[in-house]
């Protein structure tokens, strides 16, 4: 706060206020435009057009504006008015094909690096979810279509499925209409503590996505008019997130019925809208979207099916100084793997989710009061989710327990053949206030400060029934056979053993606007977040920077910090039980008994020391506009820390030793003879992974040409990933005399880079509506590898007590030969570059239709290598796909 008290004291503010007047017309048919949201792009202060089409907005300052004109259904326009212009007359046309010029690719509009989807980008695609759309953007590339199993993104890195990787993606916010989309509640794993198990799915998909972001597939576009993927340096308005924003926008207002079908494979979706206005001041938005898809469309083995809806109403009073929107969603998701006939030791696996959102965005402009306006958003949203994993199993007879106190206990004989069925019963429920107040500040010299300041909280709990096993039988991971046998156990677990957990911010922001002389333009946006999650306090210095230094070239830095909360799947884990077969295992006597005793060691669950992992971000960039193209360059480095993993830690308990007696026919007994050390291995989660992630992206935007009605844009991105992490790995000693219990060893680090680039050919006729888009992906490098590992640093003793050794020792076979193991490497390279084309053409027609054709990989490339064995394997590109999309308004 030190830095605007500051800047304050030498700013000499000036009262006088500057009015700005005008009307807004259809372009189509010169009729007015009302509702049209105005707003002033340097200090985000807005009106609303009346009945006629009128607007008036007062500006604090003295100098050009640049407003921007914003309706559904129609394309969003920014004009400027000079200093000395005080009415302006706008038209909007109709966002369809006909438009003059149409945008299908991620287009850079703000004075830093975000990147805007607007609907036809989003059209770009035949978009079944978010995922599809997001896929467009630099560094991502266009995957299998697959819609069994869960979607989430991570932007500026290339991990591929490791620990970060899901540490980042967890990261990633997503933000609809300012209310965020949370999955801090999710809970829907079977047993965290060991992570055997952990997720449900089939062998090859995963459904459940519990402290892995959120699941893309839930989110349908059918009503998105704009998406902002901020992938530098967020506001200090965002927080919980530490790897990206994204900004989702809809619109209420009027508009025609909308009804789309589309088809893709064995996947089709039904649409449906309709905006209504009632008056000048009151509309009302409602839409509903169906999806139902199969991984195979010659059966419903495994089928995966989505219904959204949605209502919004929005209210202006005449003045236009409130605007209050009030939206209602609701929506079931359901991943469903069947029996397969084929096959019964297929898995099972029910996964569905059912629950509505309720929000309120209100902003208002108080003429009393010496803010300029107040906004303030809440939301509710309520699930039900319930998972079930159900499987036939055929084994040797083996042995369980389910009780929850430590000692010797009789176990249950498991049969040799049983149905295992497993559920999850949540109900996540999260809550989200904010209060934000604005006020726009300018001096003699047209320095302009638009400031912001606001308070927020969220609440996230679950107070479903929990991890279950069915009555029918156990979950066989657990389930113990033979002598010695032990493991870290199942325990049924209730939900209701979580707490509400909460998250208490507040931000203040600067952002600073200032024209100097030759055109030169400066861009500051200083901010600083105060976070409190779940009692962990953090201050987050955030900045982002742009300089104009003429017509041609533009400079642009940024840095700051975040922070993301543990969900309640990491805090909340029970207790760990372990359990171990007494004697020589399972006694059976044919006809007679069957008998077994389990002895339960029971170590102090969950994870309260878990903190909020963290990061850094910073960037810089340079952007040129040439006669003939617009070049942006952007130069990145992120850290992730205190990132959540799972850690391994030894210990050990004095347990009673248990001896067997058992003589023929007679049932067996067993006595303790004394105690014993028993080592065990406890899984906990710790803040002791760590991510960086450095690289530079580049897009071109190259000047239409006319002549062929063409526009041609690139984009490129290379990325270097190093992960490593503070958790250390245990391995016991080969020597049973040995006073060396265990191995220490540092894990290993993963290197990975990753070069993509991506060409759009976009070929327009504005007059007939039709647009054929070519989008062609290439990947140019795709590295990774684990170094060699080190040899051991040291080891734990039979206290387990650390011994460090000194490092001459450390490959001293004589010495050490029981600890140390063999150092491996891991290294895989992308043998040769992959390319893939994907094709788009859409019509539009006059009497309401629109139609679009859709492929994926339409050359039907098949690259293949070989592995390291020597066999020819198929490159994972995504593969030949047809699809189809029917649009009728009326």
């Amino acid at each position: 706060m030190r830095f605007i008290v500051i800047l304050l004291l030498f700013t000499q503010v000036i009262f006088s206020q500057k009015v700005i007047t005008g009307k807004i017309l259809s372009k189509e048919t010169s009729t007015a435009l009302s509702g049209v949201f105005v707003r002033d792009t340097k200090t985000e202060n807005w009106t609303i057009s009346d009945k006629d089409g009128n607007f008036t907005i007062t500006i604090t300052y003295f100098q050009d504006i640049e407003l921007n004109f914003s309706i559904l259904g129609k394309k969003d326009v920014n004009e400027t008015l000079k200093n000395d212009q005080n009415f302006i007359t706008v038209y909007l046309e109709d966002n369809t094909l006909r438009l003059k010029e149409v945008v299908v690719t991620a287009d850079k509009k703000r004075q830093y690096s975000e990147l805007t989807l607007g609907k036809n980008a989003i059209n770009n695609v035949q978009a079944f979810s978010l995922d599809d759309v997001l896929q467009q953007l630099p560094g991502q590339t266009t995957t299998t279509f697959n819609l069994n199993e869960y979607k989430n993104i991570v932007f500026r890195t290339a991990s591929i499925t490791t620990p970060s990787y899901y540490n980042k993606a967890f990261g990633t916010s997503f933000v609809m209409d300012d209310i965020p989309i949370s999955n801090n509640e999710n809970m829907q794993a079977f047993n965290p503590n060991s992570g055997l198990g952990n997720d449900f799915g089939t062998k090859t998909n995963t459904f459940t996505n519990t402290n892995k972001g959120v699941d893309l597939r839930e989110i349908s576009t059918n009503n998105i008019e704009e998406i902002k993927v901020i992938q530098g340096i967020a506001s200090a308005k965002y927080g919980d997130m530490t790897s990206g924003l994204v900004l989702i926008t809809t619109k209420v207002g009027n508009s025609p019925y909308r009804v789309s079908a589309s088809i893709r494979d064995a996947t089709s979706q039904l649409n449906l809208t309709k905006g209504v206005k009632f008056n000048s001041n009151n509309s009302m938005n409602f839409g509903i979207n169906y999806l139902d898809s199969k991984a195979d469309p010659r059966d419903n083995i495994l089928n995966y099916q989505r219904v959204n809806g949605n209502i919004s109403w929005q209210f202006k009073n005449n003045d236009a100084t409130i605007k209050n929107t009030v939206s209602s969603s609701f929506r079931m998701n359901l991943d469903n793997a069947k029996s397969d006939p084929d096959d019964i030791t297929a898995v099972v696996v029910k996964n569905q989710k059912h629950g509505f959102s309720i929000s309120d965005n209100l902003m208002w402009k108080p003429k009393n009061l010496w803010v300029d306006g107040i906004n303030v958003n809440a939301s509710l949203s309520y699930d039900r989710q319930f998972t079930r994993r159900e499987r036939w199993l055929n084994s040797s007879n083996s042995a369980a327990t389910d009780t929850r106190e430590e000692g010797i206990h009789e176990a249950i004989i498991i049969p040799s053949q049983y149905t295992s069925i497993s559920t999850v019963e949540g109900i996540p429920v999260s809550t989200f206030v904010t209060l934000e107040t604005t006020k726009t500040l300018s001096n003699k010299n047209n320095w302009i400060h638009s400031l912001v300041f606001g308070i927020s909280n969220r609440t996230s709990s679950n107070k479903g029934e929990g991890r279950k096993n069915a009555a029918t039988g156990l979950f066989n991971l657990y389930t113990l056979a033979r002598e010695g046998d032990n493991t870290l156990a199942y325990r049924d677990y209730s939900f209701d053993n979580t707490k509400t957990e909460y998250q208490i911010s507040a931000y203040l922001e600067d952002r600073i606007f200032k024209k100097f002389k030759n055109e030169q333009l400066l861009n500051v946006d200083l901010g600083l977040r105060f976070d409190d999650q779940l009692g962990s306090i953090s201050l987050q210095p955030r900045v982002n920077s742009s300089y104009t230094l003429n017509k041609v070239f533009r400079l642009r830095a940024g840095g700051g910090m975040s922070s993301k909360a543990p969900s309640l799947n990491q805090l909340y884990t029970g207790e760990r039980y372990f359990d171990k077969l007494v004697g020589g295992g399972i006694y059976t006597y044919p006809g007679i008994y069957q008998k077994a005793w389990i002895q339960t060691i029971i170590t102090p669950g969950d994870n309260f020391n878990l903190k909020p992992s963290k990061s850094y971000r910073t960037e810089v960039g340079l952007d040129v506009k040439l006669p003939f193209a617009s070049v942006n360059f952007t130069g990145y480095y992120n850290k992730l820390f205190n990132g959540f993993s799972s850690q391994q830690i030894p210990v050990y308990k004095i347990i009673p030793k248990a001896q067997v007696t058992a003589i023929g026919t007679e049932i067996p007994t067993y006595e303790i003879i004394g105690t014993e050390k028993f080592y065990y291995m406890s899984t906990g989660l710790t803040n002791n992974s760590t991510s960086e992630d450095k690289g530079v992206e580049a897009t071109v935007n190259f000047k239409k040409i006319k002549s062929l009605n063409l526009d041609i844009s690139m984009n490129a991105s290379y990325t270097y990933t190093k992960d490593f992490s503070n958790v250390q790995e245990y391995y016991v000693s080969s020597s049973l005399i040995s006073p060396e219990r265990y191995g220490v060893y540092d894990k290993q680090k993963q290197l990975m880079d990753n070069f993509t680039a991506s060409f759009n050919f976009n070929y327009h006729i504005p007059a007939v509506g039709l647009l054929v888009s070519m989008r062609s992906e290439h990947i140019l490098l795709r590295n990774t590898k684990s170094p060699s590992g080190n040899f051991l640093n040291g080891y734990l003793d039979t206290e387990l007590v650390y011994h460090e050794i000194p490092i001459e020792d450390r490959t001293n076979i004589q010495k050490y030969g029981h600890l140390i193991r063999e150092p491996s490497q891991t290294q895989s390279e992308l043998q040769k570059m992959l390319h893939n084309f994907h094709l788009r053409v859409s019509k539009d027609f006059l009497n309401g239709f629109s139609v679009s054709l859709y492929s994926t990989n339409f050359l039907n490339l098949k690259p293949y290598y070989y592995d390291t064995t020597g066999q020819k394997v198929l490159s994972n590109i995504a593969t030949l796909s047809f699809g189809a999309s029917l649009n009728y308004e009326f």
